[in-house]
């Protein structure tokens, strides 16, 4: 009815509808056919509607099967498809021979009480002082490098106790400067190295340091007691030393033969054995550390032999130095040694008198405040003189002998902090000890304890 309706409208608006007289019935067929003729249009385009989204649906399904194709093939091409990427810069193979210098400088500040004897303090007129002393505690120049991957060398010359005082008064202000470490190391394999030269021998942890990681201010103080009586350096010597890793290079070994102490071109030599068992991570380098300040997880236990003619020594120790708590890391060491000169009373040898039988006792620790750069440190010494043999004390009797024996003797205390401002490059020490040691009392025939104080100050520069 719509659509008629419109074609009357048309008819009359162009004019088919001329007067009121014409037959109605005209008008009516002519509506009639334009009704039709829009439904055909209609129809048609319908009918073409649906034929172009059949066509557009058919197209889309071809499109998500290509798709799909192709995300198989990639799929199957993830595990043949080569990744270029760009290539890695060689890394430069390391030229042979190597070398690299440094340098350590200690500055220290130290005073002690004097020892005084019984009659001294007695005197109500004697005032005991205070000794004091400022010098260069060491100056030593370093080098090192490698002659070839397997070949290895190290040279250290030391100026040390520049400045120092004497008891006299006078100063040593003139630098003499000697070679302490020059020796060459050749590993044939991880299990088998020889080093040959002037070399740290010892038997104990605390003597084979270095003396850039120590924690406290100095070594331990009776650790080179047998540097004058076998002829060594600060504890070095001349020899060979195999040295080698086993168990997983965890099982550090050191055998050496050494000149030692030669009385004439027929002295027997010196020979020493040192084991070290590292049970979380491996120390590699020739010198043990004294603390690693949190970068390291070291757990180790050692022990050593030490033999020339009569004389034998044998020491056990133990080290540990890792992480503790948020705040820092722990580091603590101790020892034991015994040393014997050995002879006897109706057949005393040169060692006899130069090496009495003795204990030294060692133990040292301290924890590292990584955030402030602190290391609060405790420290403790021993060594306990029992010679039984009297050429060992210079005795004349048994009672004289057990005098001699506790005169020799002495113990030690120490507490101090370390501010280190770049590891080890930088650092200032400061240590107080108390020691204790024993004095002959007025009628000489018997000892006394006494004790007095020691504080030493210490500024060190490393770099190697």
């Amino acid at each position: 009815m719509k659509i008629r309706a419109c074609g009357i409208i048309l008819l009359v608006l162009g004019g088919y509808v001329q007067s009121p007289a014409q037959d109605i019935r005209k008008v009516i067929a002519v509506v009639g056919e334009l009704e039709d003729s829009v439904k055909v249009m209609m129809a048609n385009e319908r009918t073409k509607r649906e034929a172009d989204i059949a066509a557009l649906r058919t197209e889309i399904a071809s499109l998500r099967k290509l798709i799909e194709q192709v995300s198989l093939q990639r799929s199957a091409a993830k595990d043949t498809v080569v990744v270029q990427t760009s290539p890695k810069p060689a890394v430069p193979a390391e030229s042979f021979p190597s070398i690299k210098v440094g340098a350590l400088v200690q500055m220290q500040a130290c005073g002690a009480q004097e020892q005084t004897t019984a009659v001294q303090d007695a005197d109500p007129n004697y005032h005991p002082h205070w000794q004091r002393q400022i010098y260069v505690r060491r100056m030593r120049v370093l080098a090192g490098g490698n002659i070839s991957g397997a070949t290895s060398f190290f040279f250290e010359s030391d100026a040390p106790n520049l400045g120092k005082v004497a008891a006299s008064g006078s100063k040593t202000i003139t630098v003499n400067m000697y070679v302490q470490d020059a020796y060459i190391q050749h590993m044939f394999a991880p299990e088998v190295g020889l080093v040959a030269g002037l070399q740290l021998v010892g038997i104990a942890r605390n003597g084979l340091q270095s003396a850039a990681t120590l924690m406290p201010v100095n070594y331990g103080t009776y650790q080179f007691l047998l540097s004058t009586p076998l002829d060594n350096t600060v504890g070095r010597d001349v020899g060979f030393a195999a040295r080698g890793f086993l168990a997983d290079e965890r099982l550090q070994y050191r055998l050496g033969i050494y000149s030692g102490k030669n009385l004439n071109l027929y002295s027997c030599p010196r020979y020493t054995l040192r084991l070290n068992y590292n049970f979380l991570e491996r120390e590699k380098g020739f010198f043990y550390t004294g603390t690693t300040l949190g970068k390291s997880q070291l757990l180790a236990i050692g022990g050593g032999l030490d033999l020339q003619g009569t004389y034998a020594a044998y020491a056990l120790d133990c080290f540990v130095d890792v992480p503790l708590f948020e705040a820092g890391s722990i580091t603590a060491s101790a020892s034991f040694s015994h040393l014997d000169g050995g002879g006897s009373a109706t057949d005393s040898t040169f060692f006899t008198g130069q090496i009495p039988r003795q204990t030294v006792l060692f133990a040292e620790t301290g924890y590292y405040l990584k955030e402030l750069g602190l290391q609060p440190c405790l420290k403790y010494e021993a060594d306990i003189v029992r010679a039984n043999v009297w050429q060992q004390v210079g005795a004349s009797s048994a009672e004289s002998l057990d005098l001699q024996n506790h005169l020799r003797s002495c113990t030690r205390y120490g507490a101090g902090l370390n501010y280190y401002l770049n590891g080890h490059g930088m650092s200032f020490k400061f240590l107080f000890e108390r020691a204790i040691r024993n004095r002959i009392t007025p009628d000489k025939k018997s000892w006394e304890s006494v004790g007095t104080n020691e504080l030493a100050f210490q500024v060190q520069y490393f770099t190697f």
